[in-house]
């Protein structure tokens, strides 16, 4: 299956190309070459190889390239034949080591042709068993091998040496012709007799024998070789298609080879693919698995992140209120220590108090002794027995005191024990009492004559005619409820209830009406009342009743006079039955498996109080019950207590079972006859029990609360110290609580004691109004100083009966005492200075305790305004002997004055803001206040901005405009200012000072247009009131709208700041031109110098532009431009020049000049009537008037202090108006919006002469292009000068001008600095040298002018023919010609000619062409002749130079061209050509030894002299064909100059030529003129001027000029162009002049001419 039809391909293949491909073989002996393309047709190049199996072979990789690698190595033919040996056992072995087989079985040396036939079975004859490829071949196949190659290496030398041998004969042969022709030459001289040296045919003889036996040897040995080769033909062909047929089965296995690791390369490139496809599926699972898990991963966080947020959430709410409890419980904590600390300094007071007093009384006895210490000694008395006895009689005193106090303090508590026990024994009482009732009531309302009765009523109360019988006489057959009562139907509302019904409604309705009118809360006051207690009715009922039991014992029912006495067991059987009777009323509550316990109906009010009642009247009280149980629930009113019961009217109608939650209404109404206290219940009967409210009603009383008391509850006035000359005032606070009013009667006990006539109260006598508060005002005023105690009662009594009656006496305890004034202050005025409206200020009031123990200050004026001035504290206790700062807060607001007038400092009127605060501090000890002063000023921090909006319109892009602002400061202080976060785009600075003075000084209001130069505007110091003007700039950096806010802080004095925001509004627009540089400064140099800038303006729009450059004028700005108007074109650039060339006169611009004087003495008096002359210019109004032109022209020019230098910068303004197109608008119509403005800066500055160069402009004129020129530049420091280091900048390496001198130290004395101007091209230079030193700088321009010399040369198209020179011997005869070159311009011109294609060079001596002189100079103008000599050493038909006339910076190359000939007779004849322009091609020709040597092959002898001489430049023979439509060929004829020319000519012949057409079958179509337009005929002759221009002999072909093909009437011009080429010779004869010795006197030419006939 593998051999199918792959090997069958072969085998066609082979058939077809086989026959054909080696036929050629057989003719004999074939070159490789052949063998190889005769092989490669036999097989065919299509022949394709099974390639199963190419991967047997696997591991002969480094065999095969080892084998190949010696298989190189053997074919090389300078092998050594030891090495050879070896690497043929090398490559044996290698082939050996491989898979062999054998294909014939021959085997070893002895077999030549083993291997041969071998490879003709292809690839398939080669597999191995397993279908593998091998190359293995054994020792003897591949010693055949190797001897099959070695047999093909030797054919192919053979033929190499034969091939070499051929032509080594054909050579010799060649030399040997060449030697004959000479031999014959000599012979023929010899024959002639003009052989000069007959030696000289012997030589030649000599060299033929030696040509010939040289020819002789080159045949045999290639004849040798012949033969050799033919010998080894045959078997080498064999070789050779072993040797190829082997590289086949070798191409042919390499083939499969290639084919097997191809596909193995595909499966695993396959393999790769489906692998690399996996992989991709995998990574698609993977990443679909990603985005799986990271999609719920996003979903899950974004889940966690709203349970987060919630519990952020929650957990922020429960911080929120954690921090309220701990703010709560911080307060309560800080409430508690300011309560104990309270607590502390009161206790702290009273034991210092206590401690003063001791001490004083210590003091006094000390005191008291001591002045009766003398007396009791005098008296023969112990002083200190004496004390010791009063000391314990003051003791016992005490002691009885105590004691006594002791005794009535046991009686007081024994007497409220007594009174607490009655208390507690009548409320028992009127609890058993209570308890009687309800039982009683219990019976009543559980029988069933309360049932009974309860029916009775509720059926007389709805049934018609109140009646509880319906049908006493029981005849009614039927009772219908709607005939015997009145219900709502549904009629009501229709027209059709009866009246009845109606008025039922209208019942209903107003009992609601007015429940909902008198519905009331409780009163706190009446509850509150209740509870203080006091004696009621109740309390005496209580004893009546007590009493009635004890007399009749217990009470009977209501209309019962006796009840019988139950036994036990009745009384069993009663509480049975109550008990199971209670059963069936009450039941537990149970819902949702929840058990109901409490009170199932709640009562609004809770507690029913009718307070304060009086009798006679009558209340109401509206009770609203809800159902608070779980579920429906209802209830029914139980009857009150009997004792109470008549005083109440319940309004009330059953519910029936109420929902949770559901409310009724219950309207009491209480009536009240007696004036006693009721408290009671209101029971109600629900399904879950009894339920309570309780019932109270209370009478008017009083009820006083005395406030201040003592430890004992009694009240007490306590007016402490008191300053002397103050008045202290107290208040004793008598609060009646009750409802009842009292008065009372206010007396001293001690009416005639001192202290009671310091004291005054007030009211004497008045009443406690009912629920109110009566102030008793006690006042103080000492007169002396001390201690002081009395006593005061109050008489009480109200008036009323019964339990109200109130009548009481009160004892009141009055003490105080006097001292001196114990507080002050520091100082009396406290100054605050200047105070900001909106700021804090504060200010410490000290104020002085004298005293040792605390007092109690307060601030009693100003009073404090919120958020403006606050004082704290405003109460304080100030130690004893210390003293108490209070703080004052003061934050006044803008409108404080306004508000406060009485706070204006009247004594400063004149002060705007001026406060004057006056302070009032009181002592609560202290009746004189202490009085200081708080002073000061008030003022603003508020800064205003004039513009308060910036707009800068539209700014180009790059461009920076500015604009002014003025910051205002409205403040009594400094305020430190700072522009923050300014953008980028933005900038602010300080308008320089002379500016602003300037426009100050000049009224006229023009301002300056360049404020640049100041200060950083961004931060500084407002001086109050000040006005200070920025200039803020904005360069837009994109063509965006800005709008922003300028943030500036202030801050004012040492305070706070403050922050204000400016508006900032600009567009930013893109460029439609743009400047190199937006700002230029020009080099400071000093008068009479110049300054030299420039700038690049671009177009980048779309549209051309034209610009005008607007300067201000050169008298004030020293300025000038070049140019000032241009047009640009889109995307086009220009260059403008800015120079600054201060003069004398620029420099005193501001000084007035002087006036000439008036040539009389004094100036014409004015004619009368005439206009008075204008007053003349003072220097001030000059410089005004100056420097006011300058701001007008956009400039700005001042002077430093000293004067020494003067600055000036200026906005030079760029006008751009877009050029007007066909079909828009014109330049005359373009509106102002196109037309734009773009601002250059321009800052320049004069200096005085440090340093002067002379010339101040170095001006080189005109330089001819590529020549150098050097002038001398001088600079001297001026006197007095330090010695200046000189600096120079770099020059422009395109200004062409060099320094050639290196800088040094200049001082007074001059120094030169020499400079070359070398110009490169033909332009204008101009450049500056910017010199340096450590004190100034300036520059010095540089001027010059490179020209173009016009240069003409004669003759004017450079062609100069220099004639024909005869060759002599010594090769000095020559010709001349003049070149004139000519300048035509006013400069002088250099020249230089140098040849561009040289001719044919001389083997000696000079070139054939020179010309001098080669360089030079012409002057303006003028013209310089250079001579041309033609000079040539050997024959030569045209000598031919291309000469370059060099003069720099020419348009187009000037270039000479020179033609001469040379040739050994002095007539001579020329193919035509053109003596014109040439290229080096017609010039340069292949190296020909023949002309280039005089000796072998080119080298010839003269028979006869047999001397060496040159080849022949005359050529004999010409051939002249006239192509298609061509009738005229040409031929040059001329005569050399003689011999010896110019020296010494020779007489020579005259000089003749003569052509004749020998006749010929074709001679007629020809003729001859000579020279051309003279007569045509068959023969021409004629002279020829010697050293003159060849003349032209003319060939005319004159074929017949009826060419129509017709044959009769018909056309044959399809056969027209059919004809044949004809020829005819022409013999020529060239005669006269030098004819070279030993030459025929006559030179004979053959011209044939050629030409196409037409036959038909």
């Amino acid at each position: 299956r593998a051999r199918g039809p792959r090997a069958s391909h072969v085998c066609r293949a082979r058939g077809r190309g086989g026959a054909s491909g080696m036929a050629g073989l057989a003719g004999g002996p074939v070159g490789k070459e052949a063998f190889l393309e005769a092989l490669a047709q036999s097989h065919g190049a299509d022949a394709s190889f099974d390639a199963s199996g190419a991967g047997g072979f696997r591991e002969g990789d480094s065999e095969d390239e080892d084998r190949d690698s010696l298989q190189d190595y053997l074919d090389a033919p300078d092998t050594d034949p030891e090495e050879r040996a070896r690497a043929e056992e090398d490559y044996a072995r290698i082939m050996a080591s491989t898979q062999g087989f054998d294909l014939d079985g021959g085997s070893g040396p002895g077999a030549p042709d083993a291997g041969r036939g071998q490879l003709h079975g292809g690839v398939d004859s080669v597999r191995q068993p397993g279908n593998v490829l091998a190359t293995y071949r054994n020792s003897e196949q591949l010693q055949g091998s190797l001897a099959e190659q070695r047999r093909v290496k030797g054919l192919e030398r053979l033929r190499r040496d034969y091939s070499a041998k051929v032509s080594a004969a054909e050579d010799a042969r060649g030399a040997l012709q060449d030697e004959e022709q000479k031999l014959r030459s000599f012979r023929k001289q010899a024959e002639a007799g003009k052989l000069l040296d007959p030696a000289r045919l012997g030589y030649q003889e000599r060299e033929v024998s030696k040509a010939l036996a040289r020819l002789t040897e080159c045949e045999q040995e290639r004849d040798a070789a012949e033969l050799e080769l033919h010998r080894a033909g045959e078997e080498g062909a064999k070789s050779e298609w072993a040797c190829s047929e082997e590289a086949a089965h070798h191409r042919a296995i390499a083939a499969e080879r290639h084919d097997g690791e191809v596909r193995r390369a595909q499966r695993v490139m396959s393999d790769d693919e489906a692998k690399r496809q996996d992989a991709m599926d995998v990574q698609f699972a993977i990443d679909e698995e990603r985005a799986r898990k990271d999609g719920e991963a996003r979903k899950h966080q974004a889940s966690s992140k709203a349970r987060l947020k919630g519990t952020l959430a929650k957990t922020q709410d429960r911080m929120q209120e954690l921090e309220e409890v701990r703010d709560i419980r911080f307060n309560h904590d800080a409430q508690r220590l300011l309560t104990l600390k309270g607590s502390m300094d009161a206790v702290n007071r009273q034991v210092q108090s206590s401690n003063e007093v001791r001490r004083k009384k210590r003091d006094k006895v000390r005191t008291e002794r001591e002045e009766r210490k003398q007396q009791l000694l005098d008296d023969g008395q112990n002083p200190y027995e004496v004390w010791r006895r009063e000391e314990m009689d003051a003791d016992k005193d005490r002691a009885k005191q105590k004691l006594a106090a002791l005794n009535e303090l046991r009686s007081e508590k024994l007497l409220a024990q007594l009174m607490t026990e009655e208390s507690t024994y009548k409320r028992n009482k009127e609890a058993e009492k209570t308890t009687r009732k309800q039982a009683q009531d219990f019976q009543n309302e559980m029988g069933s004559y309360a049932k009974e009765k309860k029916i009775a009523a509720y059926i007389r109360k709805m049934t018609i005619g109140n009646v509880d019988v319906l049908d006493p006489t029981g005849t009614a057959l039927r009772i219908d409820p709607s005939k015997i009562t009145v219900q709502k139907t549904h009629a009501f509302g229709l027209g059709r209830a009866p009246p009845s019904e109606i008025n039922k409604v209208d019942r209903d309705l107003s009992v609601t009406a007015r429940l909902l009118e008198k519905r009331r809360p409780h009163r706190a006051d009446s509850l509150e009342s209740h509870e203080m207690g006091g004696p009621t009715a109740a309390d005496g009922d209580e004893g009546g009743q007590a009493m009635l039991g004890d007399a009749s014992g217990e009470a009977l029912p209501e209309g019962k006079l006796w009840v019988p006495k139950l036994t036990k067991l009745e009384e069993q059987y009663l509480a049975a039955a109550k008990e199971r009777q209670k059963q069936n009323m009450t039941s537990v509550q149970r819902c949702w498996g929840r058990e109901f316990t409490g009170d199932a109906f709640l009562a609004k009010p809770s507690i029913i109080a009718f307070d304060d009642f009086e009798v006679g009247k009558r209340y109401r009280q509206v009770i609203e019950v809800t159902n608070v149980s779980l579920t429906f629930n209802q209830f029914k009113l139980l009857p009150l207590d009997d004792k109470y019961k008549e005083f109440f009217e319940i309004e009330f109608q059953p519910p029936g079972r109420m929902s949770a939650g559901v409310t009724r209404f219950i309207t009491l109404w209480f009536a009240p006859k007696l004036p006693e206290n009721i408290v009671t219940t209101f029971p109600i009967l629900a399904k879950t029990g009894k339920i309570d409210f309780p019932l109270r009603c209370t009478t008017k009383k009083t009820v006083l609360t005395v406030t201040p008391q003592d430890a004992d509850e009694n009240p007490l006035i306590d007016f402490g110290q008191v300053l002397s000359g103050e008045t202290s005032i107290c208040v004793l606070k008598v609060k009646n609580t009750g409802a009842l009013a009292a008065k009372f009667e206010l007396e001293p006990e001690e009416p005639g004691s001192g202290f009671v006539e310091m004291i005054s109260w007030d009211p004497p006598k008045s009443e406690f109004k009912a629920h109110g508060m009566t102030n008793v005002t006690f006042t103080f005023k000492p007169t002396a100083v001390g201690t002081f105690t009395t006593t005061f009662k109050i008489s009480i009594a109200n008036g009323a009966p019964g339990d109200a009656k109130f009548q009481e006496e009160k004892r009141v305890l009055v003490r105080g005492s006097c001292i001196d004034v114990p507080i002050y202050v520091e100082q009396e005025t406290y100054d605050m200075k200047t105070v900001i409206f909106g700021h804090i200020f504060r200010e410490s009031i000290v104020v002085h305790n004298r005293r040792s123990v605390p007092m109690k200050i307060e601030v009693d004026k100003p009073k404090q305004i919120e958020g403006q001035l606050q004082i704290n504290p405003t109460l304080a206790y100030i130690q004893g002997n210390k003293e108490q700062a209070i703080q004052v807060k003061f934050s006044p607001k803008e409108d404080f004055l306004d508000k406060n007038p009485q706070y204006r400092d009247s004594t400063r009127k004149g002060v705007q803001g001026a406060f004057r605060i006056p302070v009032k501090i009181v002592g609560a000890e202290q009746v004189l206040p202490v009085h200081t002063v708080l002073m000061g000023t008030l003022t603003t921090n508020r800064i205003s901005f004039e513009p308060s909006v910036l707009n800068f319109g539209r700014v180009f892009v790059g461009n920076t405009t500015v604009s002014r602002m003025t910051m205002v400061n409205e403040s009594l202080l400094p305020q430190r200012y700072v522009f923050t976060r300014l953008p980028s785009f933005l900038a602010v600075m300080q308008i320089p000072a002379d500016v602003i003075n300037e426009e100050d000084k000049d009224a006229s209001g023009v301002q300056a247009a360049v404020l640049e130069g100041g200060d950083d505007g961004a931060f500084g110091t407002l001086l109050p009131g000040e006005r200070r003007q920025l200039c803020v700039s904005y360069m837009p950096e994109a063509a965006t709208e800005m709008n922003v806010k300028m943030q500036v802080k202030a801050i004012t004095g040492k305070l706070c700041g403050r922050e204000f925001g400016i508006e900032c509004i600009g567009q930013g627009v893109a460029p439609l031109v743009t400047l190199s540089h937006s700002s230029m400064q020009l080099a400071s140099i000093p008068s009479g110098s110049v300054s030299k800038e420039s700038v690049i303006i671009s177009n980048c729009s779309k549209v051309a532009y034209t610009m005008n450059l607007v300067l201000p004028p050169s008298e004030l700005s020293g300025l000038k431009a070049s140019p000032v108007c241009i047009t640009l074109a889109p995307m086009q650039s220009q260059r403008v020049q800015l120079e600054f060339h201060p003069t004398r006169k620029y420099v005193e611009l501001l000084n007035k000049p002087e006036e000439p004087p008036a040539e009389d003495g004094e100036p014409p008096a004015a004619e009368e009537g005439a206009e008075p002359p204008p007053p003349k210019e003072t220097p001030e109004e000059h410089t005004t008037n100056v420097t006011r032109e300058i701001r007008r022209h956009g400039g700005r020019r001042w002077e430093n202090e000293e004067g020494r230098s003067i600055h000036a910068s200026w906005k030079l303004a760029f006008f751009l108006k877009p050029v007007g197109k066909t079909g828009t608008k014109s330049p005359e119509q373009t509106s102002k919006k196109d037309s734009q403005i773009v601002y250059l800066g321009l800052t320049n500055c004069v200096l005085p002469p440090i340093l002067t160069a002379a010339p101040p402009i170095l001006d080189f004129g005109e330089v001819t292009a590529q020549q150098r020129k050097i002038l001398p530049l001088t600079f001297q420091a001026e006197v007095g000068v330090e010695p200046q280091e000189l600096r120079l900048d770099a020059l422009p390496e395109s200004g062409c001008f060099t320094v050639l001198s290196a800088p040094r130290t200049v001082t007074n004395k001059p120094f030169q600095l020499m400079v070359e101007f070398h110009p490169k091209l033909v332009q204008i230079y101009q450049t500056y040298l910017q010199v340096r030193t450590q004190s100034t700088q300036f520059q010095v321009p540089f001027r010059g002018r490179g020209v173009r010399p016009v240069l003409e040369i004669e003759p004017a198209n450079g062609v100069l023919q220099l004639g024909s020179v005869t060759h002599g011997k010594d090769g000095k005869d020559q010709t001349t010609e003049k070149l004139v070159i000519r300048n035509d311009s006013q400069f002088e011109l250099k020249y230089s000619l140098e040849a561009v294609v040289a001719a044919d060079p001389n083997h000696t001596g000079p070139p054939p062409f020179t010309l001098t002189p080669s360089t030079g100079t012409v002057e303006a103008n003028g013209s310089k002749t250079v001579t041309v000599t033609f000079r040539p050493h050997r024959p030569l038909t045209v000598f031919r130079e291309k000469i370059l006339v060099n003069v720099p910076n020419q348009k187009e190359p000037t270039f000479v061209y020179l033609y001469g000939h040379c040739f050994k007779y002095q007539t001579y004849a020329l193919p035509s050509m053109d003596f014109g322009p040439f290229l080096r091609a017609k010039v340069d020709k292949p190296m020909a030894l023949v002309d280039s040597l005089s000796v072998g092959l080119g080298s010839g002898a003269n028979a006869e002299t047999g001397e060496f001489e040159f080849p022949k430049a005359q050529q004999t023979s010409y051939s002249l064909k006239f192509g298609e439509g061509e009738r005229t060929q040409y031929l040059l004829v001329g005569a050399s100059v003689p011999p010896g020319y110019p020296a010494a000519p020779q007489n020579t012949p005259a000089t003749t030529f003569e052509f004749q057409i020998l006749p010929s079958d074709y001679s007629k179509y020809f003729t001859v003129e000579a020279p051309e337009g003279s007569k045509p005929d068959k023969v021409a002759k004629g002279p020829v001027v010697p050293g003159k221009a060849p003349i032209k002999v003319a060939f005319k072909y004159a074929p017949e000029e009826n060419t129509k093909l017709m044959y009769g009437d018909v056309s044959l011009d399809l056969l027209g162009g059919i004809g044949q080429w004809i020829t005819c010779q022409v013999k020529g004869i060239l005669s006269g002049g030098f004819v070279p010795p030993g030459l025929p006197a006559t030179q004979e030419l053959t011209i044939e001419l050629r030409a196409y006939l037409q036959q038909i």
